[in-house]
């Protein structure tokens, strides 16, 4: 067992009550983006691993997923409340053709083979154990018909056929808490 799974950590509060950032890359080289959607768990257990897992949503439009499906390792960092005007500036811009992290005002600092910020109160370093699009014929009637009732919340491509989500599961291989 790691040391980190032997902390007790309110997990239900964390993607629920506070933004993170999802990052892929190297110190050189990395995008990230500001998710809201998550979930923590246990998955896949094995010798090489506890199963400790972190599982996150990425549009495929979003220059981090491009990150996260060439990457091997990728970062989840909590954030206090006090940067929710950061996250909203960094889940708003690309950075495909701009450097939103210094317009934000963020730090990035090396984790592992990946990258964290300095501002974050924890960081989740994982190692990548699944990535795939999700598919729309497994979506239950009830979440089709709400996403399809709100015009534009549903992701459609260039040529207006569903764009799905893909989601990234990671082993975590270390916490980082900043105790600032």
């Amino acid at each position: 067992m790691k040391d980190f799974e032997q902390k007790e950590y309110k997990i239900f509060e964390l993607f629920r009550n506070q933004w993170a950032l999802a990052a892929a890359g190297t110190l050189e080289k990395h995008n990230a983006c500001t998710v809201a959607w998550g979930s923590l768990g246990t998955l896949w257990t094995r010798p090489s691993s506890t199963g400790s897992i972190v599982t996150i949503y990425l549009h495929p439009s979003r220059y981090t997923c491009d990150y996260f499906r060439e990457c091997d390792m990728f970062t989840v960092g909590f954030f206090p409340r006090e940067y929710r005007k950061v996250l909203a500036h960094m889940g708003s811009c690309s950075g495909r053709d701009r450097n939103k992290e210094i317009e934000a005002g963020l730090n990035a600092v090396a984790f592992g083979n990946s990258i964290a910020y300095q501002e974050a109160s924890m960081t989740l370093l994982c190692k990548k154990i699944y990535g795939y699009p999700f598919a729309k014929a497994g979506l239950s009637q009830e979440v089709k018909d709400y996403y399809v009732s709100r015009p534009g919340a549903f992701p459609l491509d260039e040529n207006g056929d569903w764009n799905p989500h893909w989601m990234f599961v990671g082993d975590i291989v270390d916490i980082k808490e900043n105790e600032e």
